[in-house]
């Protein structure tokens, strides 16, 4: 059962209840209302049945055997007896002085009967404690009598009336209203079921629209994720040809013209004219072969990312005589080799900044993989940065290598003062694809 026919049915038969609900209360309403007006109905017909035997009733010393209480009687009996059970009146003060069942009603008037009926007010009671007025066999009327001439009230007239004649009519009066209701139930119903045919394929559709919208995002991001790790490889790979083709430079450089500078030097070290300029010759190829040297690539096949960062650092030891302080938390056994000659080369580079421009002191170098990036930090207790630090965007000297090679690894760089005196510099090179938020690795 789909989603369109379970509203529909619920709602339709929510709406089905409150309907009957809504028609039992209006049957409920219109009968009460059309016994109110058969109420009022009696009151007025004793006022006029009783309204001008009254006076006579009143003044004859014994008015329920003279001759008005026959006349009334004749009056009352035939065609009326099958409708009141009994017809009395009493007068002002409550008593009772004329019946045509001289026991079937009250002798006196309760007082709240006769005050309120002297108000004004036509009242019912029920015949006997068991019975409601509206619902019982026999409903007892009270209600004024008014001199015609003067419209006084005179005299209070009672009557127990048959309900079942009422109570008929009424109930065929209300049970007109259901075929109304019925017909606005199936009007409603009809304009509810067109209403949410129409929204349910309106739903449809756009649900649709947004499951072929959602398999296309779908066909994108993958496409988009295989250009990110095709991208990602064809940087790393270019790193790593740009390293080979550094080495083979400094090799081609080394094997050729340095060499042929080194003999050119001893040769001219060898005559007394040519000694001097052969010593500078010689001073010349050693630092050729220092630029030669730092161009090529170190041999990284056999080593994992730690072993790469301990080689820059027992290198640049070597070079210095200096003692380098390394701390390797646990790091990825497997990584691209991009990012290794990236992390010996960084190492390298900041450790030669740090002895060059802060002398060496207490040099340190801090590594660890955090979510997704390694974090690399090289300090000193050198002279430190000037205040406010260089930004690591290549407008320094000193910092514009180490930030071309960051940025080409789409790393992110920091650098900062040490209190009281020193240097850090902070670098972070995503591990594998690049992390959504860089800065929050730290």
């Amino acid at each position: 059962m789909g989603l369109r026919v379970q509203f529909l049915l619920a709602a339709s038969l929510m709406f089905v209840a409150s309907m009957l609900v809504l028609g039992a209360w209006i049957q409920g309403r219109i009968e009460t209302d059309w016994r109110q007006s058969a109420i009022a109905a009696t009151g007025r017909f004793l006022d006029d049945v009783l309204g001008d035997h009254v006076g006579e009733l009143l003044s004859h010393p014994d008015p329920g055997s003279g001759e008005a209480a026959r006349r009334l009687t004749a009056e009352i009996g035939g065609s009326l007896g099958k409708e009141f059970a009994a017809i009395t009146v009493w007068n002002t003060q409550g008593n009772q002085v004329f019946s045509t069942r001289r026991h079937a009603m009250e002798q006196v008037l309760p007082e709240e009967v006769r005050t309120g009926v002297l108000a004004g007010e036509t009242m019912v009671r029920p015949r006997g404690a068991a019975f409601h007025a509206e619902h019982s066999a026999v409903m007892r009327v009270y209600a004024p009598i008014f001199n015609p001439l003067t419209g006084a009230i005179v005299a209070i007239g009672g009557a127990d009336q048959r309900s079942g004649e009422i109570d008929r009519l009424a109930r065929a009066e209300s049970m007109k209203t259901w075929p109304i209701v019925g017909a606005a139930t199936v009007v409603m119903v009809a304009f509810l079921y067109l209403l949410v045919t129409n929204a349910a394929a309106t739903i449809e559709q756009q649900q649709a629209a947004l499951v072929r919208q959602a398999q296309r995002a779908r066909r994108l991001g993958r496409r988009s994720a295989v250009l990110a790790r095709l991208a990602e490889q064809a940087r790393h790979d270019a790193m790593v040809a740009i390293e080979k083709t550094l080495a083979r430079v400094g090799s081609d450089i080394h094997d050729g013209p340095i060499q042929r500078l080194a003999i050119l030097a001893l040769r001219l070290g060898e005559s007394d004219a040519g000694r001097g300029l052969g010593a500078d010759m010689q001073q010349v190829v050693a630092e050729l072969r220092d630029i030669t040297g730092g161009l090529a690539l170190p041999e990284l096949e056999g080593e994992d990312l730690e072993g790469a960062i301990k080689l820059a650092v027992v290198g640049h030891e070597k070079i210095t005589g200096g003692k380098v302080a390394l701390r390797l938390d646990p790091l990825p056994p497997q990584v691209r080799k991009s990012l290794k000659v990236s992390a010996f080369r960084i190492v390298q580079e900041a450790l030669s900044n740090g002895f060059r421009h802060g002398g060496g002191a207490d040099q340190a170098v801090h590594a660890q993989a955090c979510e997704g990036y390694l974090v690399l930090t090289i300090s000193d207790a050198g002279s430190g940065f000037p205040d406010p630090p260089p930004q690591a965007d290549g407008a320094s000297p000193c910092l514009a290598s180490l930030a071309s090679r960051v940025e080409a690894m789409r790393g992110d760089i920091f650098v900062a003062r040490v209190e009281p005196h020193g240097a850090r510099v902070q670098v972070l090179l995503p591990l594998g694809l690049r992390p959504a938020r860089a800065a929050e690795a730290l």
